[in-house]
């Protein structure tokens, strides 16, 4: 078995775009704003996630693992790829909306909920945050160390 997590190649954009949509996860404001990852077994994709990035910000989202891969560790392991990706970025601090995962986020990944009235601006002004999540999901924060 071959696991690889990498930027995802634009030919492989449409099969990330379509896990994201079997999970429920919004696509509509995915644009050039946004570096999609991809966690590949055998060159399938069975993991996600995206980031936006805004100075020393970062968003993480788009988290996903296909159905038959979940319970295995993969979420976890696609969330410390990416953490270690935005830290060659200098990314000092990501930020998350979920309305699902908050207890893996909170025990698995360390990241603290925090309440929407403390998120900056940089992140306020994302489309992720102004008009596709809902205002009920949980908005979560992790001080990355270098």
């Amino acid at each position: 078995m071959n696991l690889e997590f990498k930027k995802t190649s634009p030919e492989k954009v449409s099969q990330v775009l379509a896990l994201l949509s079997l999970a429920n996860l919004p696509i509509s404001d995915i644009g050039k704003n946004v570096e999609l990852f991809s966690l590949e077994m055998d060159s399938r994709i069975i993991g996600t996630a995206g980031l936006e990035m805004n100075g020393k910000i970062g968003l993480l989202r788009s988290l996903s693992v296909i159905e038959s891969q979940k319970g295995k560790g993969y979420g976890l392991l696609i969330v410390q790829n990416l953490e270690a990706y935005v830290k060659t970025k200098n990314i000092k601090v990501l930020y998350l909306f979920t309305t699902t995962a908050k207890d893996f986020f909170e025990k698995k990944c360390n990241y603290a909920v925090i309440k929407r009235v403390n998120v900056p601006i940089e992140i306020q002004s994302s489309q992720q945050f102004a008009l596709v999540c809902p205002s009920s999901a949980v908005v979560m924060k992790k001080e990355i160390p270098f």
